[in-house]
């Protein structure tokens, strides 16, 4: 089976404590989101991230500013792959808003274990792998 089509879309979790920054999208049934989107031809994963958070939150990041966490791809369907890249911000207090009203009601904190049930699928296995219990053996 080949791969014809391979999309790829940076995210990035901000977190501060318990708590994660989410975008509310604008749909019938409740559904949070991360900052990112998808990267455009020939842009590296870093760079899509800082477009991204412009155009969503008004925020200007530079690559200090966040850390590589993970990437996660999944096969969308016999043709289809989609690989999304997680960057955690280094910093909670950057002034983010709603840059993109068509797209999303607002933006807010949220307890990372109430954020679980609105997330995506692969949002959600990153999240639970960030804030898993550190075992002591």
């Amino acid at each position: 089976m080949r791969i014809r089509k391979h999309k790829e879309k940076s995210r990035l979790i901000v977190f501060k404590g318990i708590e994660l920054l989410v975008l509310i999208k604008k749909q019938k049934d409740l559904q949070y989101g991360f900052i990112g989107g998808f990267l455009e031809a020939g842009e590296s994963p870093e760079a899509a991230m800082i477009r991204e958070t412009y155009e969503e939150t008004s925020v200007q990041l530079s690559k200090e500013d966040f850390n590589y966490y993970c990437s996660i791809t999944v096969n969308l369907d016999g043709k289809k792959r989609l690989s999304r890249h997680y960057f955690v911000c280094k910093e909670d207090n950057k002034p983010f808003k709603v840059a993109e009203p068509h797209k999303f009601l607002k933006i807010k904190w949220v307890y990372w274990k109430d954020a679980i049930k609105y997330l995506g699928k692969s949002d959600k296995k990153v999240v639970k792998e960030l804030f898993r219990p550190c075992r002591l053996d």
